[in-house]
This record gives structure tokens, sequence and C-alpha cells, in this order.
């Protein structure tokens, strides 16, 4: 199967292009055979294709002529130029030597210009790697003697096709990257500028958003510098952004046809400031603006001042900051009429805003301000749709000329809608659709889009997949994919349903793969967790080849750490926790050490020892150094061994850690063999680790002589000497004895018979250590006594010397194993 070859290899690339993990040769897992993986061999640990974890084993049979051949997997398909920047970081963190330039050059430019023509966001890890590659190209730039070469290499429009790309933000993850990226490449267009005449600056039209910033124009014009400001404020250098426009400010004013456009940058700085929660540098770069540079109190800077304090619900500063006078006594923006209206609501100022809006309507705004009005009359004044087509009606009757363009129109209706989801009504929403139709007024795809999100909201199924299907038809169309976030709600919602739908679920999703569409990281959880819980192991498979393949590192994390809270799920069946496990390991080798010792852990909770180490196998085979267990893991895995004994595990653990050379051993990990090899009835090799630990350095803790007592105890014949011997030096030492570990003598005189020394110790314990008997003391002596004579004999004995200790040991309750009837207490014995 190519798929996962190549899916493989593109993660382990993208991982070590961040420096997670190093190239390395595919490694070979076991081979798992019959329906699930719940079974696998104990001799293979490498890394084999993902075929062969989730495959069956095929069969040559007289009648296989006539089976369905083997589904075939889906290919996940990369962006076109994505593999460049994989390789080319993979290179530098081997510090290899790097693909020829023209081979960069071409990826790179590859790269872009699909971003660009299909409109796709550069998330986090994407951005990281082309500012890595890029900085390579930059540094490595030869020495151009004509204007012909250099256009053979990077150009001031390849550069403004990246900052282009780059100035479309992606929702999530951090920006650190895409501000790194946006710096690398106005500096080069500098530099390039520099080599070239300088042109006039151009004119930059004040209306200019950052989202249709645009990157035509001559090397080194206004253009560009306003698409490197706008890149600043947008991820996070606001501040930056206006000391370089105070800077540059004599040469944007140059031309007085540049000054308008100029001022306009001072907008986008107050934005970004905003945006970043900067209050008291807002309030200074206002009045820098404002009085230095000569730029007015326009609607876009009322809005900002004005949202920025609601948005906080700051009463006294929102109403200053609203009723300072707009220059021109031009109208405020209709985004901050709707703003005022939600801070109303939050801070019960309705009866301030009443005389506003009452202001508004007198004024007869503009078609947009008119929208605004009939959303706070249904958030705020509570009408229905028969007063909002009274209002209708007004604005019609105010507005006679239809040439003005003050008519309701489908976005009417879409602020309709939204105001009834803000209320929660899903039923005023659909009213207002209503009204649409009995507006003549032609639905447009967002007027779908609502529509679908709100009967998602109301579980309203039928009704949500009734717009699905007009959005699949195309009765409306859609452009650059605004149906995407609700077909991922509706998606997530039919997972949720307690008996999902699968066949309509992968209906849908098919529909999305025909499209290309990345379904978001929450989608594709929910989606692979439906197919898991219904054995889909191929669905599972195809879900994360084709979605997780462009994630970021970060979206990576959300699906990895659902897979990780499916495997420790104990209600999860063991079959299918380590079906899922194989995938998470296939899929996701970034895996933090951390998790993959939950993990670990987990296993041995559910009694199967060989999984957890397993999954330790996995961690030593790791190609990243950074992901192999360290000394503290190494000891968590043999002390869970303790708990749950595997011998053919730990021989394969134990040949693991004689093989790592990056561990050293210590105390702790001799006690954790000694635990480890005494509960896999072996006390004579877990014996020779004592020795080991005597005649290091570091020398045994308390635990180590815990420890090798119950290893005493355990060693036939011969253990009571190693005991007493051990015994006599404490003494000698005059060391402080815990109870556990006087416990643990006891257990190890008493596992070689030896009843009448045994009941001395204990009745000498206020002498020799300083405190009484307790049930373990009791109980670690019964169970260690071998034979039933013995056991019954010292039991006569405790209930005469010690009444109420034996009582409360007996609550307990006993088992029977075979070495007779054994006490229900816990010894957990920790190295």
């Amino acid at each position: 199967m190519r798929s996962s070859h190549l899916t493989r290899n593109v993660y382990r690339r993208l991982l070590a292009g961040h420096g997670l993990l190093r190239t390395c040769r595919p490694c070979h897992p076991a081979v798992h055979s019959g329906r699930s993986l719940s079974t696998c061999p104990r001799t293979h640990l490498r890394l084999l294709p993902l075929q062969f974890i989730v495959r069956r084993p095929q069969r040559r049979t007289f009648f296989g002529m006539f089976q369905k051949p083997p589904r075939e997997l889906k290919e996940p398909e990369l962006e076109p130029g994505y593999d460049t920047l994989l390789k080319f970081r993979s290179m530098e963190t081997e510090n290899a030597r790097p693909p020829p330039r023209d081979e960069l050059l071409q990826g790179f430019r590859q790269f872009f210009k699909y971003k660009k023509r299909y409109h796709k966001t550069l998330n986090t890890t994407q951005a990281f790697l082309a500012t890595r590659l890029l900085r390579h190209l930059v540094e490595t730039t030869p020495n151009f003697e004509t204007e012909f070469q250099r256009s053979g290499d990077l150009t001031v429009e390849d550069l403004r096709i990246v900052m282009e790309v780059a100035l479309k933000a992606p929702v999530r993850g951090k920006h650190d990257d895409h501000l790194a990226l946006s710096k690398l490449l106005y500096r080069e267009i500098e530099r390039i500028s520099t080599s070239i005449p300088e042109e006039p600056v151009g004119n930059m039209d004040a209306g200019t958003s950052t989202e249709g910033t645009t990157t035509t124009g001559k090397v080194g014009s206004g253009n560009d510098f306003q698409s490197y400001i706008t890149a600043l404020t947008q991820y996070g250098g606001s501040l930056e952004a206006a000391e370089r426009l105070a800077e540059q400010w004599p040469k944007l004013l140059r031309e007085e046809k540049s000054k308008k456009g100029a001022k306009a940058l001072w907008t986008l700085v107050l934005r970004g400031l905003a945006r970043e929660g900067r209050e008291e540098e807002l309030i200074q770069n206002f009045e820098k603006a404002t009085t230095s540079f000569g730029v007015e109190y326009m609607p876009p800077v009322h809005q900002i001042m004005t949202t920025f304090f609601a948005a906080r619900d700051r009463v006294d500063e929102t109403k200053q900051w609203f009723e300072k006078p707009i220059y021109a006594s031009w109208a405020p923006t209709a985004e901050t009429y709707l703003e005022l209206v939600r801070f109303a609501l939050r801070n019960n100022q309705q009866p301030w805003i009443q005389p506003i809006f009452e202001q508004l309507i007198n004024s007869n705004p503009q078609k947009s301000r008119w929208d605004v009005i009939f959303q706070w009359a249904v958030l705020a004044m509570d009408k229905g749709v028969e007063d909002i087509k009274q209002m209708i009606a007004t604005m019609i009757r105010h507005n006679p000329d239809e040439s003005k363009g003050v008519r309701p129109d489908a976005t009417t209706i879409d602020c309709l809608i939204k105001a009834a989801i803000e209320k929660k009504n899903p039923y005023l929403a659909e009213r207002f659709l209503s009204l649409g139709a009995e507006l003549d007024i032609p639905p447009k795809s967002s007027t779908y889009i609502l529509q679908m999100d709100y009967r998602l909201d109301a579980k309203d199924f039928s009704g949500a997949h009734a717009i699905y299907k007009k959005l699949q038809n195309r009765e409306v169309e859609v452009w650059n994919d605004e149906d995407l976030p609700v077909l991922n709600k509706y998606l997530r919602a039919l997972c949720a349903v307690e008996n999902a739908d699968v066949e309509r679920i992968l209906n849908v999703t098919s529909e999305m793969e025909e499209r290309r569409a990345t379904l978001e990281p929450e989608t594709v959880v929910s989606l692979c967790m439906v197919f898991l819980r219904v054995d889909q192991q191929y669905e599972v498979i195809d879900t994360l080849s084709l979605h997780t393949v462009g994630y970021s590192l970060e979206e990576r994390a959300e699906v990895r750490e659902a897979f990780v809270q499916y495997i420790l799920d104990r209600k999860t069946s063991t079959a299918r926790v380590w079906d899922a496990y194989s995938l998470l390991r296939q899929f996701f080798p970034e895996t933090e050490p951390a998790d993959r010792v939950k993990l670990m852990e987990a296993f041995f909770n559910r009694k199967r020892p060989d999984m957890a180490c397993y999954i330790f196998g996995h961690m030593r085979g790791h190609g990243n150094p950074n992901q192999r267990p360290t000394a503290d893991m190494y000891t968590r895995c043999l002390e869970r061994l303790g708990r749950y004994p595997d011998g053919d595990s730990l021989k394969m653990v134990h040949n693991m850690l004689k093989m790592d050379t990056t561990v050293q051993m210590n105390t702790r990990l001799y006690n954790a063999l000694m635990i480890a090899y005494v509960a896999c009835d072996d006390p004579a090799t877990a014996m020779e680790f004592w020795g080991q630990i005597t005649h290091s350095v570091e020398g045994p803790s308390y635990n180590s002589l815990a420890i090798v007592f119950r290893v005493c105890e355990s060693l036939v014949p011969g253990g009571d000497r190693h005991a007493r011997a051990i015994w006599q030096k404490m003494q000698r030492m005059e060391l402080e004895v815990p109870p556990n570990v006087f416990w643990s003598y006891c257990g190890a005189i008493a596992g070689q018979g030896h009843v009448e020394e045994v009941q001395r110790l204990i009745q000498g314990m206020d002498a020799a250590v300083g405190y009484p008997p307790t049930a373990m003391t009791l109980g670690v002596t019964y169970n260690a006594l071998p034979g039933t004579s013995r056991k019954e004999y010292f039991e006569e004995w405790a209930k005469e010397e010690y009444p109420e200790i034996w009582a409360r040991l007996e609550s307990k309750g006993k088992k029977e194993t075979m070495q007779g009837d054994m006490f229900n207490i816990s010894r957990v014995l920790e190295a």
C-alpha cells in the first residue's frame, strides 16, 4: 500500500522539520493476524507498513476468484511543492547537504502558487517550514551580474505571492512563524529594491482591508509596505508596526496623492493594538496619530476605540468614545452599532442605546445600518416578524427611489436570522426565513448555511440534511468553501448521535473528499471515534491519511490527544484500544513520551503486560532520541512488571536496558529489576542485582532493603541466611527501620518456614524497632509461610497475642492460591 509509506515518510519529515524526529530507516512492527489486533507475536518489534497491522492475512483458495478484491485505501494528497519544504527541513536538521537550489526554488514557487490559486491558508507548521527554506534561499543567493540572471532566481513577484498567502491568517495556532515569514519577505523585497531604480509611491486606497490587501505595484512601492504593516498588525507585531510607520511617514507623504492611504495605515496599527489588548499603547498611538500625523477621528477609528472598551464591558469608556464627535459628522459604522447592541444587553444599557437608535432611524441611514436597526429591534426590543415587516415598510416608504438600493435583500434576511440565532430561537429564525420568501427575496448561500446551522443547534437532523442536499446539488452557488464550517458541524452532529448513521456519515465525507476539502481536527476526531466504535479501521485510516497530512503540529496534537484518551478509556475493549494504539503509532510518531508511558501503564492495568511492553519497545526503537525512554521510564516499566509479571516481556525489556548506552544504572533501576525478577519467579537473578547495589557508589536505599527481603522470602533454599546477614549489618549500623522494611524481613524469615523465629521477632518489635506490630506485619508473615499447618499454627498464636489486629486483618478476607490461603492485602514494592 503506497499511501501508508507516503504518509509515514511525510510525518517523519514534518516532525524532523521541527527537530522532533530524525529520519531513519523504516522499522517494522509486530505482524498482527486475525480480526482484531489484540494478539501479537513477541519476537518482532520493528515497524511494518500499516496494511500489515490492520489487514487480515489473505489465503489463496479455489473459490478465491469469486471473492471481492481487498479494499484499496485512499491515497493522501500532499499540496504541490510541500514535499520540497519537508525534505529541506529534514536535511537541515540532519546537517546534510540540501537539495539543489533549482529544486528548492521550483518546489517553493509551486507550493505558494497553489496556495494562492485555491485560496488555501498557510498553517503554522507550513509557515515555519517556509521561513526556514526562504532563509536558506536568501542566505545562499548568488551574486547576479545581470537582471536576466536574477530572473531565474526568486523575484519580487515570487515574494509578493508568498506575502499574499501569508496574510491569510489561520484560525488555529500561534502566529509567530507567520510574523517571522512576513518580516523576512519584506526585508528581501527591500534588499532587491536597492538594485532597481525606485519608483514613486503608489496610491493606497483608504478603504483597503486586511483581507483585500493587494501585492501589485513596483518594487518598494507603498503596497509592499502596506502588506508589511498589515502582517505586523495581524500577527502580534503592532508595536513594531507603529515604529516603522512613524519612521517611514515622510517617505509615504512624499506625494500628496498617497496621504489618504498613508493615514489608513494608522487604522491598521490601531486595530492591531486593539486586537492584542494593548490598552495603554492603543491610547498613546491614537493620540500620536491624531496630533502628530494628522489622522482624523474617522468612522473606522471610532469603531476601533469604541468596540475595544465595549467588548470589555467598560461602560464609562464605551460611552465616552462613542459620543466623541466623528470627523465631518460622519455616522458610526454598522459594525459599531451592532457591537453597541450586544454591549447594552450584557450591561443593562438598553435605555442608553434607545435614543441612539431612534436618532439613527430618523436619519434614514444607508442600507447596512438599516440591517443593524432590524437586529437591534429583535435583540433588544424583542420584536417579532410582524414588527419587522412594518419596519421594512417604513424603510421602503422613506426611500422611494429603488436605484439607491435601500431595499430588503438576502443580507437583510441573514441579519435577522443571525439575531434569532443569538437569541437561541430557531423557530423565530425559521419565520424570518419565511419572511424572505414572502418578500420574494431569493436566499443566497449564506442563508442556507445559517439555516443549516440553527437547525443543527435545534437537533433537527432531517431539516439539516435537507439543506445539505440543496448545497450538495448546487441549488445555490458556494464560493471559497464558505460552507465548510457548517458541514464540519453537521458531521460532528451526526457522529454525536448514540447510534450514528455510518452510511450517511460516509456519504458526507465522500462528498467532502471529492471537493478536496480538509476537515477540521474536531471533525476528524469525531469521525475516528465513531469508526473505531464500529470496527471500521479502514475508514479511520482513510480519514487520517486524507486530512491530517496537511495539519499543523497543533492540529495534529488535537487529534492525537483524542486517540490517547480513547485508549485510556477502561470501558473500551482491549482489542479496540490496541487497534487504536496501532493507528496512533503509525500516524502520530511525535506522540510525547509522557503519553506513551500513560498508554503503557493502561495496558498493564488491563493485565496485558505483553502489550504494555510492546509500547515500551516502540519507544525504545523510536527514530528520535528525545522520544526514547529514560531511566525513570525503565524503572516504571519494571515496577509494573512486578505487579503484572510476564517473563518473556521482562527479558525483552531487560535486553533493551542492557543495550541502551544512554541510560546509566543506578539503585532505583536495580531495585526495579529485583522487583520484576522476583515477581516472575526468578529470585536467584534478582539477588544478583542486590550484589550490584552493594558494590555501587550510591549503595542501597530503604526501598532496596524492603525489596531484597522480599527476594529472600522467595529464594529457597538459603533466603533466610541472606536475610539474617543483611539484618545483622543493619543492626550494627544502628539504622532506623521503617515498618515496610521490618515486615519484609519478617516475610523473609517466614518464607523459609521459621515460625517460632518470626514470632519472636514480632513479639520483640517494640524493643527492636520502637513500634508495635500492625495488620501488615501479621498479614505479610502469614502469607509468606509455606504449608497449611504453619499458617494454622501462626493464626492460633496471632489470635491469642493480638486479637484486635488479627480481627482487622480477617476483615480484609482471604483468597485461595497455589501456595495456600492468603489475606487480601496490598503489598506494593516501589523502586
